[in-house]
């Protein structure tokens, strides 16, 4: 029988990222300042998924690091999901 695909074992990083002043991140997504600018970025739930960038303002950026906004209420906030 011929071989129509090959698999190569592969390994999930051990640690998750961690989080710095100028980035915070949740499971899969994560909120992050450059320069003067604030944004949300997530892997979209389409098909082939990818990575979506928002513009979002300083203040969710500041509330998202405190644990006051989550995922959803950043989806919800700016119409994204």
């Amino acid at each position: 029988m011929s071989e129509y695909y090959r698999e190569i074992p592969g390994e999930f990083p051990k640690e998750k990222p961690q989080s710095t002043e100028n980035e915070f991140f949740g499971s899969g997504w994560s909120v992050r300042r450059l320069d003067d600018k604030f944004f949300f970025e997530f892997i979209s739930g389409e098909l082939a998924g990818r990575l979506k960038e928002i513009e979002i303002s300083a203040s969710d950026f500041n509330h998202t690091k405190a644990g006051e906004l989550s995922f959803d209420d950043l989806c919800y906030k700016y119409g994204v999901g």
